[in-house]
């Protein structure tokens, strides 16, 4: 449906803008006699534009150019690194299990905030999932993406449907994509599962059959081997063929694969048990400390989690001194991870405030003051840590 180029944007080179070049999508010339072209990629650019969000590319406008009749374009942020799906070519046997956790994770969670502002993206894929030089995952092309029934973007009442175009890619259309239902987050849970299968392991599971032929054969996906027991059923339950076996949205998703659900249940019975034998015991003080728990007493799961969450997050705090900013939100993640097993841990703690005031700090220097408060808001959203952090209130108070 489209062509990208790199573009340099004259102006920003006029304001000596270090970085003046960007990247601009066309229309193809295949697609482009299609009567509802130009307005596909104007809703396109709306819709991103609207998807503000780390693991989003950023989309800055919709123009058309000085030839006779306006050709129509948008530009967007560009991208240094590789589509995911090159990056799946250059590991045949998978890629390994911790270093593909940040992309799995990025590509849960900019789905999981699409589908949060009532979107479903319906052509996920390793061609739309762009890996930057950092290894921050980018999702591209909303240009089919359509609004969930009832959802905060069909309030709209818009005059054009995506669904019009009957643009997808079959080796990763869910069952119910094809059949023509009415679309739901959870069918980007059924692309997600399989981009994410296909990343860890180098291989497609079902072979890039169509879902309808897949489940037709009684296709089931093959174990990937180094996953963690909550990961792949993270991944299989994404990848089952019934809508109502699904997670629900990416976030759901993103929650079991990163095992935060599974441990809040398993410290959920650790505090109720802890609160039992201290109710016998007459502890009343120490009940009323909880759940500020000693690691020691936590169970070895637990403990173990933590130990990884704060191990992955003192690496993404170092390569942000190191100049790679962008790993900042990665650092915040895993703190903010470790801080809610273990409420008041004093690493967690450590790492959220230093952290904030690393993200306060550039904050300040933004010119627009709405983009200030909105980027404050949202890192005051990431964690129950930051509801009391005075530097924080103080921000959001100027």
């Amino acid at each position: 449906m489209g062509q990208v180029w790199k573009a340099l944007d004259l102006v920003a080179q006029r304001a000596q803008d270090p970085t003046p070049y960007v990247a601009i999508k066309l229309i193809s010339a295949d697609f482009e006699s299609h009567p509802e072209a130009f307005i596909a990629l104007q809703r396109e650019t709306r819709k991103a534009q609207e998807l503000a969000h780390p693991n989003i590319v950023t989309v800055h406008n919709f123009d058309l150019d000085g030839s006779a009749g306006g050709r129509a374009f948008m530009s967007m942020e560009l991208l240094d690194g590789q589509p995911l799906d090159a990056l799946i070519r250059a590991h045949p046997a998978g890629m390994a299990r911790l270093a593909a956790l940040p992309i799995v994770g990025g590509m849960a969670n900019g789905l999981g905030y699409a589908h949060r502002k009532g979107l479903v993206h319906l052509d996920f894929k390793p061609g739309n999932v762009f890996v930057t030089a950092k290894g921050q995952a980018k999702i591209l092309d909303f240009g089919i993406a359509r609004a969930v029934r009832g959802g905060e973007a069909a309030a709209r009442n818009d005059v054009f449907d995506a669904g019009s175009l009957g643009a997808m890619t079959l080796a990763y259309a869910s069952p119910q994509m094809l059949a023509r239902e009415d679309p739901q987050p959870d069918d980007d849970v059924y692309a997600l599962g399989l981009v994410s299968y296909e990343l860890l392991s180098g291989r497609h599971p079902f072979n890039r059959l169509p879902a309808n032929v897949a489940l037709q054969q009684r296709l089931r996906p093959a174990p990937i081997s180094g996953l963690r027991r909550h990961e792949w059923r993270a991944v299989e339950r994404a990848l089952d063929f019934e809508r109502a076996r699904r997670w629900p949205d990416a976030g759901a998703f993103q929650q079991a694969y990163s095992g935060r659900g599974r441990l809040t249940k398993s410290l959920a019975a650790a505090v109720a048990v802890m609160a039992i034998v201290a109710a016998v015991l007459g502890y009343r003080s120490y009940v009323a400390g909880l759940p500020d728990i000693p690691f020691a007493k936590l169970p070895a799961d637990v403990q173990s989690e933590i130990r990884t969450h704060l191990q992955q997050a003192d690496e993404a705090w170092a390569l942000t001194q190191k100049g790679q900013g962008v790993l900042i939100n990665d650092a915040v993640s895993e703190y903010a991870a470790a801080w809610e097993l273990q409420p008041r841990n004093p690493e967690a703690s450590r790492g959220l405030r230093q952290s904030a005031d690393y993200i306060i700090e550039r904050v300040k220097a933004l010119p627009d003051a709405a983009v200030r408060r909105q980027q404050l808001q949202e890192l005051a959203a990431r964690s129950e840590f930051y509801a009391g952090y005075p530097p924080l209130k103080d921000a959001l108070s100027q």
